[in-house]
């Protein structure tokens, strides 16, 4: 059987570019090619996976990889959202007087409410400064009501109701960029999983009780929350920085991790197989007179 174009066809038509068909044709999916046409033909109404899911009556999961696939070919442009950097936020010394406080909290509810709201939390009437600092949150970095409640709650649950731990937090959640409850709980949720990491850490390379650095808990959060690095092999690392070293070193000890990782070694019998390993090459080097061949090399090289 013979058939023809209808031209008819043509009287409502949308452009496929030719790439599809040059190139990408042979191996895409029929799926791939459903979300390519649907998109292609709704171009105005934007890319929104959950629709395209519903009209086609596809799992969003299938859509979202599809326009992955026309992303990887170049017919889409991938637009991945930009993570927050931490940025330097400064609270300024020069606080509202308690005028000022008296004067916010005539003028605004959610203002008296907050610091209202701070008393009980607190279990006592607030200082000067700590009044002072609150109006200066929600006034002049605008936190919001709930952020800075939370934020409140946060150091009652810490048990340090006071205003260097308030102003050290507010300063950390404003440079995170923390806007919502959500945020700032997320943030809350990452500190104390990194403080829990560096518990395993110090613990395992018999550190002292201290406060860690910023590296440190780098260090910490990624062996143990990312990389899943068990207490057997930190202490296989810290041992093995003391034999080399005759003392230890975090930067040495992180090193060995960091190839061990690399490696895919993953327990301490990886580690006595890799060793055993190593020296078997090392001895085979060796002529039957135990002479160090490369070095009997560089030996006669040298003579001549």
């Amino acid at each position: 059987m013979k058939y023809t174009i209808n031209a008819t066809v043509f009287g409502n038509a949308f452009s496929v570019p030719s790439a599809v068909a040059d190139k990408h044709l042979k191996i895409a999916t029929h799926t791939q090619l459903k979300v390519l046409l649907y998109f292609m033909r709704n171009i105005s109404e934007g890319i929104n996976p959950q629709k395209i899911a519903a009209a086609l009556a596809l799992p969003e999961s299938e859509v979202c990889d599809a326009l992955a696939f026309w992303a990887q070919c170049d017919v889409l442009i991938s637009e991945q959202p930009k993570e927050k950097s931490p940025k330097t936020v400064i609270l300024s010394n020069d606080k509202p007087t308690r005028a000022d406080v008296i004067r916010r909290g005539l003028e605004d509810e959610h203002l008296t409410f907050l610091l209202r709201e701070a008393q009980l939390k607190f279990g006592r009437n607030l200082k000067q400064n700590e009044s002072s600092l609150i109006v200066s949150l929600y006034d002049d970095h605008g936190m919001d009501v709930s952020v800075i409640l939370l934020l409140l709650q946060h150091a009652s649950r810490e048990g340090k109701c006071n205003i260097t731990f308030i102003k050290r937090t507010a300063t950390n959640w404003l440079s995170h960029g923390v806007e919502t409850v959500l945020d700032a709980e997320q943030l809350i949720a990452d500190e104390s999983r990194a403080s829990l990491a560096w518990q395993v850490v110090s613990s395992a390379f018999g550190i002292e009780k201290r406060k860690p650095s910023d590296r440190e808990l780098e260090l910490s959060n990624l062996w143990i929350n990312e990389w899943a690095i068990d207490r057997d092999m930190l202490r296989a690392a810290y041992n093995e920085c003391v034999d080399k070293k005759a003392k230890f070193s975090m930067a040495y000890t992180a090193k060995i991790i960091e190839n061990w990782h690399k490696e895919g070694v993953n327990t301490p019998q990886q580690i006595n197989a890799k060793k055993q390993t190593s020296s078997k090459k090392s001895t085979a080097k060796n002529n039957y007179g135990g002479y160090d061949v490369d070095l009997f090399d560089k030996m006669l090289d040298k003579d001549d």
